[in-house]
């Protein structure tokens, strides 16, 4: 509780192209030659979020903006994950669709009726991502027209495969300081990896 009263700050007028001050010497977090690993969310390290499929899809998008997340992974019962949830699907026309199809409000949506299965999620192999640099991650997403990308590994024991982490659009163009979702920089990027592999 504030109990002291402060004064109000005078506010001053900009005019347009105001000039701003950045960093000297900033430089991106990863580059494109970066091992792939470097901008993969590893669940090893970082706690997946997670919201059960039960819950209406107005409280995941409402978990999304608090954990500051666009995806949360969907698990069973068992805590075994059977698909995953974006704040894409939850804000596109999906829902909508969906509604109309049950005959039911919008508002009584639940996440597993919009989720998408992990049958059809797009995922690629830890071994894989090992080898790989962050310009191959971007082409896959843009090939494959998505926002996110599981890694999976097998696991020793039980030969099944284990989610170990994802790769997003939105964090890896954190990272290299660029929307990698630009036509543009999508274009340099495959023609980068190309000659890298060619």
């Amino acid at each position: 509780m504030i109990n002291k009263q402060y004064s109000v700050l005078a506010p001053v007028t900009l005019g347009s192209g105001t000039p701003c001050y950045t960093p000297s010497g900033w430089v991106p977090l990863a580059y494109i030659d970066d091992p792939a690993i470097s901008v993969m969310t590893d669940f090893k390290e970082v706690v997946p979020v997670t919201i059960e499929p039960h819950f209406r899809i107005d409280a995941a998008l409402a978990k999304m903006k608090i954990a500051g997340v666009r995806l949360l992974l969907v698990p069973d019962v068992e805590d075994n994950i059977i698909g995953i949830v974006t704040a894409a699907d939850i804000l596109g026309d999906r829902p909508l669709k969906r509604a109309q199809e049950l005959e039911m409000s919008h508002h009584d949506l639940h996440v597993e009726m919009i989720m998408t299965p992990l049958e059809g999620v797009l995922a690629v192999d830890m071994a894989t991502v090992r080898d790989a640099r962050v310009g191959h991650i971007i082409s896959t997403l843009r090939k494959y027209e998505h926002q996110h990308m599981l890694v999976v590994e097998i696991d020793r024991m039980t030969h099944q495969h284990i989610i170990r982490g994802m790769f997003s659009t939105s964090q890896i163009s954190k990272l290299v300081g660029q929307d990698i979702t630009v036509p543009e920089y999508a274009a340099h990027t495959l023609a980068e990896v190309y000659h890298e592999l060619g």
